[in-house]
């Protein structure tokens, strides 16, 4: 443990809003806004809403936390070192995120068009060529959770190709499945993994997720006034 994210924890404010992303142990990663809570530094607690936190959290990995004070945003990682009750959780922070980190966590809900495919080798005589058309459910830098009509047939090399806002601006990338779940109506829930992004291509994703949160948010204060 470095004294600098001991120093970074101390610092903190105690109440100030958090979101954390929680990994579970069937892989499902869930983001949840929070309040964090004060305690020995570099341990602390973070306070969540009635029946947010999830049943089944993976206690060995570490999760992104992100305190969101007023003049200066702290990101760092951490470990949930026990469950107290169904609405605080007590970590310890490992350490710092550096932003070009940090922009792989981030992650917005959206829906766009997705197109998944494959074709094998030429030689490949037991894979077969497939081709869906999907929506996104949410994005980030490092993949998508696509919502498809069917599942994909195999897992790797996966031909992703995404419909930015815009209707112009398009991503063709390699990837492949992080996880799928059968959904009722046929429907299936489909995890992408980003495994061949170019740098401006991960831009122009990062780019597109923060002009949506920064749409939705608007909507939201619109809505409240």
């Amino acid at each position: 443990m470095t004294a600098a994210i001991t120093d970074i924890i101390k610092n903190l404010v105690d109440s100030e809003s958090s979101q954390i992303d929680i990994t579970c142990t069937d892989g499902k990663n869930v983001r949840l806004n929070c309040i964090y809570k004060e305690s020995h530094a570099p341990g602390f607690f973070l306070a969540f809403p009635p029946k947010k936190l999830p049943a089944n959290i993976d206690t060995k990995t570490t999760c992104p936390v992100t305190i969101r004070a007023a003049k200066d945003p702290v990101s760092f990682s951490a470990q949930v070192v026990k469950i107290r009750d169904d609405r605080t959780l007590e970590l310890v922070a490992k350490q710092s995120i550096k932003l070009e980190s940090l922009r792989e966590y981030f992650r917005v809900d959206t829906s766009v068009t997705l197109i998944a495919s494959y074709d094998p080798p030429p030689k490949d005589g037991v894979n077969q060529s497939w081709m869906i058309t999907g929506r996104t459910l949410d994005m980030s830098g490092s993949g998508i959770l696509a919502l498809l009509p069917e599942a994909p047939k195999n897992n790797h090399k996966i031909d992703i190709t995404l419909t930015l806002a815009d209707g112009k601006t398009s991503v063709s990338c390699l990837g492949h499945v992080v996880r799928k779940k059968r959904l009722r109506k046929g429907r299936f829930q489909v995890a992408f993994h980003f495994d061949s992004l170019t740098p401006k291509q991960r831009d122009d994703i990062i780019s597109f997720c923060l002009q949506e949160q920064r749409t939705r948010l608007r909507e939201k204060i619109e809505t409240a006034g």
